[in-house]
């Protein structure tokens, strides 16, 4: 700027001079509309928040002086995502990190792009603002050259903004950025919003199977750039007792948090048209518009899914809160068009449903929101899921017993991040296994459709809630009983508190009525939260926005997310599809329906004339169901029930309760009876479990393309195992025993090691006298398996630091010295001729067992 008014002075004074003032101001006025013209000569026009001329792969920007004062809101998203990347995380439609805000400030013949600082702040004028405006700043990205001007603004060249990697997508799948392959397929203007769509090509070192070669692979970026607005919105103070997504920001003036945070719930500006009424339209509502490309028979779920939120509105006072408008076919407006919500059925066969919103990161007001919703979820039961793999960590030690590390998304916004549909997907599975097995399914899969409606429903419940800023509630689905929750009187009320949990399909167990597959309306969950977040209050807020968050403690108002429900968290009832207030009760029901479906898959689901891939399908989601569940109980050894409330509460509970001593003895018992038992699987069932005979891109050939019986069961036991016996399990069992009365009915650490060692070598106990045979051994050979397996971790535990209690590794020692007597016993009992697999066996266990004892005899000689 300094360089530009000492040009101009300069020409006046010579002008002055010569006289020829007025044709020299003439000459330059007139050569700068050149140069503008020339650099926008053959260019498309895209006109709306900002004017855009593009051509030859070049964004140039046309900026009104008023335009670089404002402060622009950006969210990026995955047009296109690439399937088998990034552990799964790179779909279609999803929001890729933080909405954040630009602004533009021009510096000499530049135009600074920056990204503005939002986490600190302090109110203006004060000392605090002082002192953060110097701590903190904006981050530069981008010095874009000015390419013209006029007298209407300045063109400026952002192609190199959209043209790079600045979200760091290629990190997910170890791909570099390729400008000169990655090109600017689309520009659209609308009056509030910009949308630009980019091909960007990545090259990867990794083998990706979905793309032909992983040094060019294609990820559709979308940018959608909106001026955010000044509404007069007034934000409101969050509560760790509500679960609503929230922007957080560090307020130096505001010394009500410890450490300055200050923290919002995402919610919409909704106010009431008529304040004074009990029951008023909003001034602007929610308006939903659906897409014509919804199937027409769906439509009505679809709608209906999205209304439901409106009872609890109307508890708030609001009628019509959300609306709900169908596209016409001669509609032309735009779902990319910021001033539109839509709700959009796409056919990326990927199985998903997402609802992204755009969100004012300095207040948490959300301004728009869509929801995409990929109908390959209602096709997705016929996936062949690769259900038991043998995990990893197997071949590197299983039983080292620490507490492993969780695993994290290494992505932007993973608090948002929904799964409910990848997991949906196997629960249709299990139903549509189910449903064949009963003989409620036509044979050609054909799902009933009340199960397809109750479950559109579900999904399209809980994605509008993401869209309301409501986030997940795991501890939703213990809210009721399993017996009122199949009740079919019950069926049209809600089985869960909250549509925000993951829950699984109900399927009635034989010779019972169904009830509801899915809920299918909101919980008192649901009501609570709304109410939290959207009852208008015209007097102290903070004591109201308190008194409704007070009611935590109440049947159904549970909260508990993410973050509280990764496999090392304390609570069992925290979990992704479960049901019911008794995990165990649930883990029973479930692994009996399997046993009583698996015998018929055969005949019911093998169609003339076909293979018998099918079966081996179902089998694979009826017995994915069986381990799942199994899993559930698994949690509940050392659990703690976990509460949000505050104190002063009504009926407020501790932060963490002691799992209840009898709901922890039967879950290890149940899994001692129906895990750890040899698995009856029926030869006439597993010797028609085909494989997929066609061999060809996208087709795999296993290594054994018959079932591989032993290391199936052996795998799961073993994840078992590991939770049961972690270091961090028998850790929290034993500081259990100290965190319940002295007089009160604990479950010790001695009886949780007894109730799963014991039974396991049950076949020592006393054994039958007669000749037993490598036909009909004494112990079976899945049992031969687990033993091998609890030998070894008792060993690792006896002789190496593991993180496990010291009482742990001398229980493990005394547990050793019992199984190495009853091996003796039984070697030596009269009558009894052991088979070769046994006496091979027991002999190798026997010696496994000294080898124990003698490293710990030699640690013992160290100490």
């Amino acid at each position: 700027m300094r360089r530009t008014w000492w040009l101009g002075a300069l020409l006046i004074v010579a002008s002055a001079v010569t006289g020829d003032w007025a044709t020299s101001s003439c000459q330059a006025q007139e050569a700068a509309p050149d140069k503008f013209a020339l650099a926008t000569k053959g260019a498309k026009k895209v006109e709306g928040l900002w004017t855009i001329y593009f051509k030859d792969q070049q964004v140039l920007v046309e900026f009104k002086p008023a335009q670089l004062q404002q402060e622009y809101l950006m969210l990026s998203s995955l047009a296109r995502g690439v399937s088998g990347v990034g552990g799964g995380f790179l779909s279609s439609g999803m929001s890729w990190g933080d909405d954040v805000i630009w602004t533009f400030r021009k510096v000499g013949e530049k135009v600074h792009l920056l990204k503005k600082n939002v986490r600190f702040k302090a109110k203006p004028g004060s000392p605090e603002a002082t002192a953060v405006q110097l701590a903190y700043s904006d981050s530069i990205m981008y010095a874009l050259p000015v390419v013209a001007e006029s007298g209407s603004g300045i063109l400026v060249d952002m192609t190199r903004v959209f043209l790079s990697d600045d979200e760091q997508i290629g990190r997910n799948f170890g791909g570099s950025f390729v400008m000169d392959r990655s090109t600017i397929n689309k520009v659209k203007g609308f009056p509030k919003n910009m949308e630009i769509a980019v091909n960007a090509v990545y090259s990867s070192s990794m083998s990706i199977e979905t793309v032909p070669d992983s040094r060019g692979v294609q990820v559709g970026v979308h940018y959608s750039i909106s001026q955010l607005p000044s509404t007069g919105y007034k934000p409101r103070k969050a509560d760790d007792r509500v679960g609503y997504f929230l922007t957080a920001t560090k307020d130096f003036s505001d010394n009500a948090d410890p450490q300055h945070f200050v923290r919002y719930i995402t919610r919409w500006d909704l106010q009431k048209a008529d304040p004074s009424a009990r029951l008023s339209p909003p001034k602007d509502p929610i308006i939903f518009y659906m897409e014509k490309t919804i199937p027409i028979n769906l439509r009505p779920v679809v709608r209906a899914g999205i209304e439901e939120w409106n009872k609890a509105f109307e508890k708030v006072g609001f009628a019509n809160a959300i609306e709900v408008r169908q596209q016409r076919d001669d509609d032309d407006w735009d779902p990319e068009d910021v001033r539109y919500n839509t709700f959009r059925w796409i056919t990326a066969d990927a199985g998903f449903a997402i609802g992204p919103s755009r969100v004012n990161p300095l207040t948490g007001q959300i301004l728009d929101a869509d929801i995409l919703f990929d109908a390959g979820f209602l096709r997705s039961w016929a996936r062949d899921y690769n259900l038991f793999a043998t995990p990893s960590d197997k071949a590197n030690g299983l039983f080292d017993l620490q507490a492993k590390p969780e695993a994290t998304v290494a992505m932007p916004g993973n608090d948002r991040l929904c799964q409910l549909t990848t997991g949906m997907q196997r629960q249709m599975g299990v139903a549509a296994a189910a449903l064949f097995a009963r003989g409620d399914m036509t044979k050609d899969g054909k799902l009933p459709e009340e199960y397809i409606e109750q479950a559109l429903k579900e999904v399209v419940m809980h994605e509008v809630g993401h869209t309301l800023g409501l986030r997940h509630n795991f501890k939703a689905s213990a809210w009721k009983s399993l017996a009122d929750i199949e009740d079919p009187a019950k069926a049209n009320e809600a089985t869960v508190a909250s549509v925000m949990d993951y829950c699984p399909v109900s399927i009635a167990l034989p010779g019972k009525p169904q009830g509801a597959y899915y809920t299918k309306t909101i919980g008192p969950y649901d009501y609570w939260a709304i109410e939290f977040g959207y009852k208008p209050i015209s007097g102290d807020e903070p004591a109201e926005l308190k008194k409704i968050a007070s009611r935590s403690a109440e049947p159904g108002l549970d909260y508990s997310t993410d973050e509280d429900t990764r496999p090392s968290d304390a609570d069992p009832y925290s979990n992704r599809f479960d049901m019911g207030n008794d995990i165990s009760a649930f883990a029973k029901r479930q692994m009996t329906l399997v046993n009583e479906l698996l015998p018929k898959v055969v005949e019911k689901i093998a169609v003339e004339g076909d293979g018998y891939q099918n079966v081996r399908l179902a089998f694979n989601h009826l017995l994915g169901e069986y381990w799942e569940t199994a899993n559930f109980a698994a949690r509940l050894p050392g659990g703690l029930q976990v509460a949000r409330d505050h104190k002063g509460d009504a009926n407020a509970r501790a932060p963490f309760r002691v799992m209840d001593a009898k709901q922890q003895r039967a879950a290890t018992q149940l899994l001692a009876e129906m895990a750890f038992a040899a698995p009856k699987l029926d030869p006439n069932l597993v010797n028609f479990l085909a494989t997929n005979k066609w061999s060809h891109w996208g087709t795999t050939t296993p290594t054994r393309q018959d079932l591989a019986l032993h290391q199936l069961v052996e795998t799961q036991q073993l994840k078992l195992l590991s939770q049961l016996m972690s270091s961090l399990t028998l850790s929290r069992i034993q500081d259990n025993e100290r965190k319940v009365g002295a007089d009160d009915d604990a479950y010790t650490l001695a009886e949780h090691m007894d109730l799963i060692v014991v039974p396991v070598f049950s076949e020592l106990n006393d054994p039958a006298a007669g000749d037993y045979t490598a036909r009909k051994p004494l112990v079976d050979s899945y049992r031969r398996n687990l033993q091998r397996a609890i030998i070894k971790a008792l060993g690792s535990m006896a002789t190496r630091p593991t993180g496990a209690p010291d009482d742990a590794r001398v229980l493990a020692r005394t547990h050793l010295d019992a199984i190495k007597a009853k091996i003796e016993a039984a070697q030596k009992k009269d009558g009894v001729k052991l088979d070769p697999y046994t006496a091979a066996h027991l002999a190798d266990l026997k010696s496994k067992i000294e080898l124990v004892e003698k490293a710990q005899l030699s640690i013992s000689s160290v100490d």
